[in-house]
């Protein structure tokens, strides 16, 4: 049903000591937008995410039968005049083709491999598609407590996501935009009278709310959110049910 497309594209990440980098694969079966999306978050991470170099990269590597495919664009409900993509990356959508996109009606983006960009297509058509994986912090839209995102990233992933430094912040708040819950889970936990990041990261840098690092937490509110409105960390009740970031590790 899939086929890997040879495509790696490594991004540095504010020059942190690790990377960024997305694998795309084209899946042949065909599918409405919704559906496709649905897939890829059941397989993979998401629709695909794609700047200009990779549209073109792929263009060149998917068979030319496929005229057209979906990837993980979309026009927000909130603004008809913006275009998001569907995992909330920041990626910039500057490779539209001529004349598009052209018709409020068509709410969905693929992209057409002849020229390498971007069109508007109604939601309901059925294409094949790109899902990608993400390697660095990847927002898994699913509601849990704290303790099954913890159980859920060390099986699918690699732990859950540490905030440890300015950039990752800026970084994960431009991307829980898609997030369905006021607050996200982070692998933030206070334990044996001490905050901590249970993938071992160090705690030097601190983003927490108004309230401060509460040294002594109510036994319910001893896990760490990141709220993205006020974005900061506040302690929160571990069995309320939040979307939540994972650390995916090559």
């Amino acid at each position: 049903m899939k086929a890997a497309v040879t495509l790696f594209l490594l991004l540095s990440l504010f020059g942190l000591n690790f990377s960024v980098y997305r694998i795309h694969y084209i899946v042949k079966e065909t599918m409405t937008w919704n559906d496709a999306q649905k897939y890829c978050r059941e397989h993979y991470d998401d629709l695909s995410t794609i700047n200009k170099e990779e549209a073109e990269m792929l263009s060149i590597y998917t068979d030319s039968v496929y005229r057209l495919n979906w990837v993980g664009l979309y026009r927000s409900s909130n603004n008809p005049e913006k275009w998001i993509w569907s995992g909330g990356e920041r990626e910039p959508i500057d490779n539209w083709d001529s004349e598009q996109p052209n018709d409020d009606s068509e709410n969905c983006g693929g992209l057409k491999l002849s020229n390498s960009k971007l069109h508007n297509i109604p939601c309901s058509e059925t294409l094949s598609f790109y899902c990608m994986e993400v390697f660095g912090p990847v927002l898994v839209h699913q509601n849990k407590t704290w303790d099954e995102a913890l159980d859920y990233c060390r099986k699918k992933y690699t732990d859950l996501a540490s905030l440890s430094s300015e950039a990752i912040m800026e970084e994960v708040i431009n991307d829980t935009i898609t997030s369905q819950t006021a607050y996200v889970w982070t692998g933030l936990r206070f334990m044996a009278g001490h905050w901590f990041w249970v993938s071992g990261d160090d705690l030097q840098y601190k983003a927490w709310s108004a309230e401060g690092e509460i040294q002594c937490p109510a036994a319910n509110l001893r896990c760490g959110a990141l709220d993205r409105e006020e974005m900061v960390w506040k302690p929160t009740d571990c069995e309320e049910r939040h979307t939540f970031l994972c650390l995916k590790k090559p």
